[in-house]
């Protein structure tokens, strides 16, 4: 599928946005651990907890689009996979301990160690206060692990439908087609992230409380440096098992711009049909 429209122009904003972070809303039908900290929890006539559905939002890190990572002179493996794709999908990296990983895949059980998967449907929303322009991409999600992504292909064969090639040769894409692999693309944006960035994948799983977490040799706040970052056992092989990286599809993006007066403010809406991307102009 080629690059929608609306790709250019979200680049351009996003380039103005130091961290560029977004709001990534997911929903879940499993209620706090602890009663007290549950909003519908009734002590008289308590409600099974799938009869609840509850939105839940995070702040995140965009990481650069699937197979495109932003140019990075810190990253150890920034030439680790040839070049040769781009794409139009999100990225943005979790810890699959997480309850938000249990929300992505919906499952019951945080803190299930599962690997590469297809995930449920989110919305991204970013805001980019320089332009006063708002962008909403609605998709499915999918989280992608070092160990298993290039035996996955129920997940991997769905990704490729919207990667292209970039601006090189016939000849070169085929001389180098072979050396890029989905491993290889995860172990990247584990190395565009920072030390410490790296190293809180080894922390203690998220959510444990701080009574507990001195227990069992846990390691709190490692740092993991570019020369470690493909070690084999250590710290740096515990994190890779518990890195992954998320990608969402956009099947519908919209951008509002409030930069000028209420008489010109509109909303675009872009939408994939037969395969090509359609947009409409509305009123906000």
């Amino acid at each position: 599928m080629s690059n929608p429209p609306w790709k250019p122009l979200f680049l351009t904003h996003i380039e103005t946005l130091k961290p560029p972070t977004f709001t990534l809303a997911t929903t879940t039908t499993t209620p706090p651990s602890h009663p007290s900290l549950n909003p519908f929890h009734d002590p008289i006539t308590p409600q099974p907890a799938s009869h609840h559905l509850t939105p839940r939002c995070r702040i995140m890190i965009y990481r650069g689009f699937l197979t495109s990572l932003p140019p990075n002179p810190d990253n150890p493996l920034s030439s680790h996979n040839p070049p040769l794709y781009t794409s139009y999908l999100p990225t943005f990296t979790t810890d699959s301990r997480t309850t938000k990983t249990s929300e992505l895949l919906n499952t019951s059980k945080p803190g299930e160690c599962i690997g590469t998967s297809a995930g449920e449907y989110v919305e991204a929303m970013f805001w980019f206060e320089s332009t006063q322009n708002q962008w909403r991409m609605r998709g499915r999600t999918y989280l992608l692990a070092e160990e298993d992504v290039d035996d996955t292909p129920a997940v991997t064969e769905v990704l490729e439908r919207y990667i292209v090639a970039q601006n090189t040769s016939p000849e070169v894409q085929e001389r180098k087609k072979n050396e890029w692999t989905w491993k290889k693309e995860v172990q990247m944006h584990f190395a565009n992230l920072t030390p410490s960035l790296r190293g809180s994948f080894a922390n203690p799983p998220p959510g444990t409380p701080v009574s507990l977490s001195d227990d069992g040799g846990v390691i709190k706040g490692a740092k993991i440096q570019d020369e470690d970052v493909m070690n084999e056992d250590g710290i740096a092989a515990v994190a890779r098992r518990n890195f992954r990286v998320g990608v969402i599809v956009p099947e519908i993006v919209e951008r509002l711009d409030l930069e000028e007066d209420d008489a010109k403010a509109r909303r675009w809406v872009y939408w994939i049909e037969d395969g090509e991307w359609k947009v409409q102009e509305t009123w906000p």
